[in-house]
């Protein structure tokens, strides 16, 4: 095993070796392929040394939001996690060459609004405030990913270490609930953005009718349409009841 330092982290290009490494392992089956230049045990200490590096920096960051979200008197549910080690694997064997040391959502603060209007106050307030620790600002309200996902995604730093905060509509979140719900029980990968195309047709479509239910917007026939044509097409491949 190595010698970590008092800190429980090895050099940065290190850490990204032990990724690549249980990436490796994580693609191979165990007994048929050996850990490539690591031992499997030594890489799952450094990964679970990196993940506990996060664990106060995000309570920090949830603390802020919690403020945050009383300083503008808006209702809004906060949540903190830890991405755990096979999500962590499994989104660098997705990325390719990404580095484990520089991703940005190993600790996710998540605040879910009443309203729109709710999310952009705490938004401002978060931008102003935080101004010199925003990294950068995903706005999947405004463009949704290709599988339909809405939401606003801040990366923060806060102690050398990269938080994702996700502002949320409770529309949004019942979305994503609903996707996590599917994954779970047909053992799909919605969330990762992959999957059965009548399954993706349906969450897209889900997901232009409830962003237009809560941001002012008008629900057409057509939205509509393509909304039932897409239940039922799930339905009729058996993901769904009637």
């Amino acid at each position: 095993m190595i010698n970590l330092p008092n800190d429980g982290l090895p050099s940065r290009s290190y850490i990204d070796k032990c990724g690549w490494a249980l990436v490796d392992y994580w693609h191979s089956a165990p007994l048929q392929k050996p850990m490539p230049e690591i031992a499997e045990l030594e890489a799952v200490a450094v990964l679970n040394a990196f993940r506990r590096a996060h664990e106060l920096p995000l309570l920090k960051v949830r603390i802020g939001l919690s403020a945050f979200v009383r300083a503008e008197h808006v209702t809004g549910v906060v949540t903190q996690r830890l991405k755990r080690r096979p999500r962590i694997i499994r989104k660098l064997a997705r990325m390719g060459n990404s580095k484990l040391s520089r991703l940005e959502d190993i600790g996710g603060c998540r605040v879910v609004f009443e309203s729109p209007a709710d999310l952009q106050r705490v938004r401002e307030h978060l931008e102003k405030t935080w101004a010199a620790s925003v990294i950068r600002t995903r706005d999947y309200v405004t463009n949704p990913n290709a599988s339909g996902y809405r939401a606003l995604h801040i990366i923060v730093e806060r102690d050398g270490r990269r938080i994702e905060v996700q502002l949320r509509t409770q529309g949004q979140q019942q979305w994503a609930d609903a996707v996590e719900a599917a994954d779970s029980r047909h053992e799909l990968t919605l969330k990762d953005g992959s999957g059965p195309a009548d399954m993706m047709e349906y969450f897209v479509a889900a997901g232009d009718v409830i962003h237009a239910g809560e941001y002012g917007g008008r629900i057409t026939p057509a939205m509509l349409d393509r909304f039932s044509a897409a239940r039922g097409a799930v339905v009729r491949a058996g993901y769904y009841r009637r």
